[in-house]
Formats: C-alpha cells, sequence, structure tokens
C-alpha cells in the first residue's frame, strides 16, 4: 500500500516544492534511496564486546534539553535571501508534521503520534524564535491549512495515504522523518549563521529519534521492520544507531542510553557490520580545505581548489565524545576515502588551529564510533 506514498511524494514535491525551495532534497523524490544531496551514509555501527554506559534520559517525544545555550545568546547575523526562505519552509514543514500526526493519533489512538506532535509543536516554536528574530512574518496558518500550496497539497495526500491502515500511518510518520532529516542537512550546508545552524542541528537531532520511535513502533505493532524510503540503507542504521546513543525513545517517548557495545579494536578484533562490508579504503587520499558547516555527522567543506565537498565523519554521538567541534572558518586537512555512492568519508581529521589529530576510522577503516574501545555512553538526552 505505502509505495503509492512515494508516487505521492515525487509527484507533489520533486515538481513543485524544487521551484520554491531551489536545490532542495525533494528533487531526489523520483528515486527514493538515491542521495542528490550529498548527505552522509555512514557505516553502520558495529555490534561488539565494547562495555558501555547507558544512562541516558532521552525523550523521543517531547523534547530535551537542547544544546545549553539559548539561541538567543548567538549574535545575530546577516540573513540572506535563501535563508529567509528556507526558514520560512522549515517553519510550515515542521508545522505540517505535527499537523499530521495529531490527524493520525485521532485515526488511531496510537500514542507515538501523539508524544512526537508536541515534539514538532516546539520544533515550529524554535524556528518562529528565528522568525520574530530576523523580522519574517510567520507563515504558519490553522492546523491543516498551509501558505504553501505545494504543502497543503502534500497534507491532503499523507493524511489519505495514513487512514488506510496503522502500518500506513507509521510508515508516513517515519518517511516524513526521513524527508525532514534529508531538507535539514541541505539547509545546513547553505547557512552560515550559527542560530540558525543551531536550530537545524537541534531538529535534525530530533528526527533522529522521532525516525526510530516510529519504525520501533511499527515493529511492535505490526511485525513489520521498516524500510527506507529515501536514506540509504546504511545511512538509516547509523541514525538509528545516532538516535540509540541519545535516548531509546520509543512509542511513551521514555529515553533509555544506548549500550555502548563495540569491537575491540585496540586487540585489531574486526566487529560485525550487520552485513555491511567493512570498507574498503583503497585510494585513501588527503584533502585540504576550510569549514563551511558541521553537522554532528560531517563537514562541509571548501576546498583549497574552490570546490565544495561534503566529508562523513560518523555516528554525531561519537563526534561530541572525543570533543570534535572544528569552527567555521577553521582549515582542516582530512585523510579519507571516497565510499559508497561516491561520498567522502573521513579516516581523521586535522584542525589547522591546533594542530589535534581525530580519529573516526582505524588504518583498516573499521568505523570507531561502532565502540571500539567499549567507551560507549549512553547518552545523556540532550534532545529528542
Amino acid at each position: 500500500m505505502f509505495k503509492s506514498l512515494k508516487t505521492i511524494l515525487a509527484g507533489i514535491l520533486a515538481a513543485t516544492l524544487l521551484v520554491a525551495i531551489g536545490a532542495s532534497v525533494y528533487s531526489a523524490m523520483a528515486a527514493p534511496g538515491s542521495n542528490p544531496l550529498n548527505a552522509q551514509s555512514q557505516s553502520v555501527s558495529a555490534n561488539g564486546n565494547g562495555n558501555g554506559n547507558g544512562n541516558g534520559n532521552g525523550n523521543a517525544g517531547n523534547g530535551g534539553n537542547g544544546t545549553g545555550t539559548s539561541v538567543l545568546d548567538i549574535p545575530a547575523s546577516e540573513l540572506s535571501a535563501d535563508e529567509a526562505d528556507a526558514l520560512l519552509f522549515m517553519r510550515e514543514e515542521e508545522k505540517l508534521a505535527g499537523d499530521v500526526y495529531n490527524f493520525l493519533y485521532t485515526t488511531w489512538s496510537q500514542p507515538t503520534f501523539q508524544n512526537i506532535a508536541a515534539s514538532e509543536q516546539k520544533h515550529t516554536d524554535e524556528i518562529q524564535v528565528l522568525l520574530d528574530r530576523y523580522g519574517l512574518a510567520d507563515p504558519a496558518l490553522t492546523p491543516g491549512q498551509f501558505t504553501n500550496p505545494d504543502l497543503q497539497a502534500l497534507y491532503t495526500q499523507l493524511t489519505a495515504q495514513g487512514s488506510l491502515s496503522l502500518a500506513d500511518a507509521l510508515k508516513v510518520g517515519a518517511a516524513i522523518e526521513e524527508i525532514d532529516i534529508l531538507d535539514l542537512q541541505t539547509r545546513l550546508a547553505q547557512t552560515d549563521n550559527a542560530d540558525i545552524q543551531q536550530v537545524y542541528n537541534n531538529l535534525m537531532s530530533g528526527s533522529y529519534s522521532h525516525l526510530q520511535a516510529f519504525t520501533s513502533a511499527l515493529l511492535t505493532q505490526t511485525g513489520e521492520t521498516y524500510q527506507p524510503q529515501y536514506l540509504s540503507a546504511e545511512q538509516y542504521q547509523t541514525i538509528l544507531a545516532s538516535a540509540s546513543s541519545h535516548g531509546n525513545g520509543g512509542a511513551n517517548g521514555n529515553g533509555q542510553g544506548g549500550n555502548g557495545q563495540g569491537g575491540n579494536a585496540a586487540s585489531g578484533n574486526q566487529s560485525a557490520t550487520n552485513g555491511v562490508p567493512q570498507a574498503d579504503i583503497t585510494g585513501a587520499t588527503t584533502i585540504h580545505g576550510t569549514v563551511v558547516s558541521f553537522d554532528q555527522m560531517g563537514l562541509s567543506l571548501t576546498l583549497d581548489d574552490g570546490s565544495a565537498l561534503y566529508v562523513q565523519l560518523g555516528n554525531s554521538r561519537y563526534s561530541q565524545s572525543i570533543g570534535f567541534a572544528p569552527q567555521v572558518g577553521e582549515t582542516v586537512t582530512v585523510y579519507g576515502f571516497n565510499g559508497d555512492q561516491d561520498l567522502f568519508s573521513a579516516i581523521t581529521v586535522t584542525l589547522g588551529s591546533t594542530g589535534q589529530v581525530y580519529s573516526f576510522r582505524s588504518e583498516t577503516g573499521q568505523p570507531l564510533w561502532s565502540g571500539g574501545n567499549g567507551k560507549g555512553n549512553g547518552g545523556n538526552g540532550n534532545r529528542p
């Protein structure tokens, strides 16, 4: 049944939202599973023998504590026309998610929809703060109504599809989150405003846990394992692993940190990778460039020759655990390789400002975020 949703999304969004928001992710929808955005596609985290601490208190449904820094504490920057258009669209896109989930909760009385709808309201409120800060008129209308006609048509189609069965409804929810993740990745690469970057990162972190919650509910309620519609299989699995490390929020949003299991990289033992082959790092090379943006799972760079490149890093929790936090405008040297879908993956990144080297893969290409040293931290529940 659900394959008709792909047709709906492809027909409506690929043809129309491209005009509304430029080079948006929705141009990819005619080919689910493709990755025209150069979004990250990390290897699946391995399950080995590392001992981690799972003490996270995340809340998938209702949001977490954010980064601890108010967006209003970050100085405002000049807003470009593209950044303004993106904020206006994101305001209504987040509202669409919440409106669809509220409708589906009324239809099926499934708590997952109610919990995540509450989180989506917080997301729309975060965008509203930015609209107010930059003097942009709020496009949001009453529930189920949208200023953007393409989103209006999409709302109608999604609610119709989600009315067919509970399974279809949960798949609609998961598809919305996949799309949102890809769209936010694109938006992050298109802005250098720190306040906007913080909000987009918060929203994307929330979408990770929302995706996990919908897919978990689908398995629990129907016995069906969700198959990603727009993310690659590797990217999907990595996102689920990242969501788990922040707190495993289920239908009721009660997070419980990930177990931090991983292979014993120190002893050279290769851990299993859930059927995904270990990366082939043949032809690994070194590149040098300047950081344009950092989304916890990857770097957008301008290389020395002026070209743009997205460098995948891996699990966002791992990046945080090793203290990797490059600043926009900082130069970096990356040793890495071209992986799946010809996306560049980092083995090590050296910061130009300090000379410190951060490792993301072993010398054989094994992802260190799979656990490696057994220091997997369950997560602090900082975001949904």
